[in-house]
């Protein structure tokens, strides 16, 4: 039993801490499914809402080119970054060069599914 306790802890610690190109496919829906199946119910941690951002605005980045891509990923760095974005860009209606029209539509729908953020600021 004891081996095999080590062995998952291998295993999940090296989808954790290993980013190799090859193994993200693998290790991105077990660290999904661990960051919702282990956590407190109810509770999220900045960390667990961060990545899902990360995600979606992965997902909407992939439909546009290496700038918006890059915009993307800069604004969902940490919750702070989300948080400035979604004050300039979403609330105040702020001009960003990259990200404009269904890109800036659609990064701010995501940020409407977590109208909290500000609890997550350490």
């Amino acid at each position: 039993m004891r081996n095999f306790l080590l062995l998952c802890l291998l295993i999940v610690s090296t989808l954790t801490f290993y980013d190799h190109p090859r193994i993200l496919p693998y290790s991105e829906p077990v660290l999904d499914w661990l960051a919702e199946h282990i956590s407190l119910p109810g509770v999220q941690s900045d960390s667990v809402i961060t990545r899902k951002i990360q995600k979606a605005f992965y997902a909407i980045g992939q439909d546009y080119g290496t700038g918006q891509q890059e915009a993307l990923a800069k604004a969902a760095q940490d919750i702070n970054s989300l948080l400035q974005f979604r004050r300039d860009y979403c609330q105040n209606g702020d001009f960003h060069p990259a990200l404009f029209g269904d890109a800036m539509q659609r990064a701010c729908d995501v940020l409407k599914q977590y109208p909290k953020l500000e609890e997550f600021i350490g």
